[in-house]
């Protein structure tokens, strides 16, 4: 596949220009004390961190022998990191891009995300494969307070193409544990079913949305060359290892589709398909699966939105400045 198309120095010589030439690094910068979200757990994001964390988790990830990294790209963006970002700002909090999307406190969404790790990655692999994308890591500095704050995120699947490499496509995916919601719920919450389902398919087109934000200003860093056009896909996974599950859940969604559709719209969401059921055989057992595809259009106000999230959620942590330490 085409590899991640970017300038001939790699990144432009000043992303900078805001600071001026022979700026040095923030000499103040914001820390979070006593807060109840994990630290350091930037590669899985769901975590608040800092520059240095995030390039040792990048360093740690080159290290592993995945054909779905773009390692090129890791080692320029490593070093872009180390050379550009620190010397601009210092080792400035770094947040996972999903962070802002969360509830806090959710145990239902705890529980709800405990999915098999080797079915999950089986799903992710099986779209990547036929799609022919990557792993990229996007950026963004955004403010807090007139403080940097470095946005990461990491969608599913990227990969580029026309002649010059200029259209982007952004892939997000996300799996559906039937077996553990019938076993919760039961088969008559169809109503509930479809909320689920619709919440879904709203978190994927809104970190979408929010990963062209991303694409869009890592381009501007130079890392990226500039893309002509981005487009969003997104990817819902319903699976059970009893097939049972599988019929009731997709008899739901036919029976409810017209209104699924229409409800989309709601969520920058359209061109709704429902795909056939297959199995994969994991661990010694049979697990019956189907998706459904769908696009997203980009829109600004889920960005600003996204941004007034981020403003709320670094409000709510004790963060201090180390200039008052």
């Amino acid at each position: 596949m085409p590899r991640c198309p970017s300038g001939p120095r790699g990144w432009i010589a000043n992303p900078f220009p805001e600071r001026g030439r022979g700026f040095k690094s923030h000499p103040r910068r914001l820390f979070f004390i006593n807060s109840n979200i994990n630290y350091a757990i930037m590669y899985n994001h769901y975590g608040i961190a800092t520059l240095d964390d995030l390039i040792r988790e990048i360093e740690i990830n080159m290290k592993i022998n995945d054909p779905y990294n773009d390692n090129l790209y890791l080692k320029k963006f490593k070093e872009f990191l180390k050379y550009n970002i620190k010397w601009a700002y210092g080792n400035i909090l770094t947040v996972a891009s999903v962070l802002p999307m969360r509830k806090f406190n959710d145990k239902e969404g705890i529980q709800w995300e405990k999915e098999k790790k080797e079915i999950v990655e089986y799903f992710e692999n099986i779209e990547r494969s036929k799609t022919k994308s990557k792993k990229y890591y996007l950026i963004s500095v955004e403010y807090y307070n007139g403080y940097p704050i470095l946005i990461i995120g990491e969608p599913d699947g990227l990969n580029f193409e026309g002649k010059m490499n200029n259209k982007a496509r952004i892939y997000e995916i996300k799996s559906f544990n039937l077996m553990y919601f019938y076993t919760i719920y039961g088969s008559k919450e169809n109503e509930y079913f479809i909320k689920k389902v619709l919440n879904k398919i709203k978190t994927i087109s809104n970190q979408l949305i929010v990963y062209q934000y991303l694409l869009e200003n890592t381009i501007k860093f130079g890392l990226i060359r500039k893309i002509e056009k981005v487009n969003l896909y997104g990817r819902v996974y319903f699976y059970s290892k009893n097939i049972g599950d599988l019929y009731s859940a997709k008899r739901i969604i036919k029976q409810n589709f017209n209104r699924i559709i229409k409800d989309l719209r709601k969520y920058n969401a359209y061109n709704l398909s429902l795909k056939e059921e297959e199995n994969i055989y994991i661990n010694g057992e049979n697990v019956y699966y189907f998706k459904i595809n769908f696009r997203t259009k980009y829109n600004q106000k889920t960005v600003e939105n996204y941004l007034n999230n981020l403003n709320k959620l670094l409000k709510s942590l004790k963060l201090v400045d180390n200039g008052n330490l």
